[in-house]
């Protein structure tokens, strides 16, 4: 019961963070009063974000920690949930550098 709430909130958090800018964008242009149409590649953006972030959290899942003992299966369910975020974010951190700055790694100093 414990590796299925920690694959769940892994997933979660992969999820969310992948779909935050999607979400962030959205409401930049309700605000700006601009009509928002579906288009079938919002489908396929959404289907891929999907994909990605499930072969994410299996990729990420066995490297968690599960405690042995945990509080509670919401606690679990947070951490969990906090670390398929924040390794999503170091992941997106990370291409978005390496896409601006080209194949070469650069070290900063």
């Amino acid at each position: 019961m414990h590796e299925v709430v920690a694959f769940s909130g892994v997933f979660l958090g992969v999820l969310c963070r992948t779909l935050l800018p999607y979400v962030e964008k959205l409401r930049d242009a309700l605000d700006r009063g601009v009509k928002i149409t579906w288009d079938n590649r919002y489908g396929y953006t959404a289907s891929a974000a999907l994909f990605f972030s499930f072969v994410t959290s299996a990729l990420a899942f066995p490297s968690l920690q599960i405690p042995s003992s945990t509080p509670s299966l919401l606690y679990l369910l947070l951490i969990s949930f906090g670390y398929g975020w924040g390794l999503n974010d170091a992941l997106n951190k990370f291409l978005v550098d390496w896409r601006k700055t080209g194949s070469e790694p650069r070290i900063r100093g």
